[in-house]
């Protein structure tokens, strides 16, 4: 069964519950959170804020498979920033602060995932410094895990933008609270061949991010408007056993989420049942 998952930061133009409502009746069986302040502000999320999400997900009978924690602008104006690899320690710290209350939303909520991603290389910090760094912080977010998985989204761009290098951090830590966010269309964009770096890193990962991409241009795409071979990409995937969520992520169609969220499932719903049937 396709087990299909919309990231909430889609929806950013209607309240948190309306998202739930949206999402579920489109058809999916579950939701990925964000943090954004129109949904999940992480400086003010309470108890009461749970209680409410947590009764409209019951409510509209889905589940949230994932909490999002990359949010681009909660931390600065300057986008993605700071960082864990940022080159100040206050910058580091803010960070890894916020991935810190990412867990415990997460926690509190009863999701089991937060993706999170590694920051941009700036021009001073060099390639040992950030792997220092980011290290560091993997350590203390992999310890302040409780019951909550990390995983890491490679990110074009970004200082971990493949999923090998994603998967080699998580081989290294060795620990099932940490493992990898694939995400189809950063893959396409960053990998020579994205299928191929898709079925290796599949043993580790513990969800799945989907968008079309045309070429390699990094702007997310509703499935079936890019190039991205979904039936090819569902066949390994159940080749390979992968049983968790495909979560979309359309942040850039907020504006008419209605057609992005009808259009997308039954795209992939449609390349699913080819690929089963193959």
């Amino acid at each position: 069964m396709l087990k299909t998952s919309y990231n909430a930061n889609g929806l950013r133009s209607v309240p948190v519950t309306e998202a739930v409502r949206a999402v579920a009746d489109a058809g999916y069986q579950a939701i990925e959170l964000s943090l954004h302040p129109q949904h999940i502000d992480p400086f003010t999320f309470g108890p009461a804020d749970a209680d409410r999400l947590s009764s409209a997900l019951e409510r509209y009978g889905i589940v949230a498979c994932c909490l999002a924690a990359g949010a681009d602008n909660l931390l600065s104006a300057e986008r993605f920033e700071p960082s864990l690899i940022h080159p100040t320690r206050e910058g580091r710290e803010r960070r890894i602060d916020l991935v810190k209350r990412a867990l415990d939303i997460a926690a509190d909520l009863g999701v089991p995932v937060i993706n999170f991603a590694s920051g941009i290389r700036k021009p001073e910090v060099s390639e040992q410094d950030a792997d220092r760094w980011l290290r560091e912080g993997l350590t203390r977010l992999i310890d302040h895990c409780d019951g909550v998985v990390l995983a890491m989204e490679p990110e074009p761009g970004f200082f971990v933008e493949s999923n090998d290098q994603a998967v080699a951090l998580i081989d290294d830590f060795a620990t099932p609270r940490f493992t990898l966010a694939q995400d189809l269309g950063h893959c396409r964009v960053v990998e020579e061949d994205y299928l191929a770096s898709v079925a290796r890193s599949l043993r580790a990962t513990s969800v799945i991010q989907v968008e079309d991409i045309k070429g390699r241009h990094h702007h997310h795409e509703i499935p079936g408007d890019g190039d991205i071979d979904f039936r090819a990409f569902f066949r390994i995937c159940r080749e390979q056993g992968y049983e968790g969520y495909y979560s979309v992520e359309l942040y850039n169609h907020s504006d008419d989420f209605d057609a992005a969220l009808k259009r997308s499932i039954a795209y992939l719903q449609e390349q699913y049942d080819a690929a089963t049937a193959a």
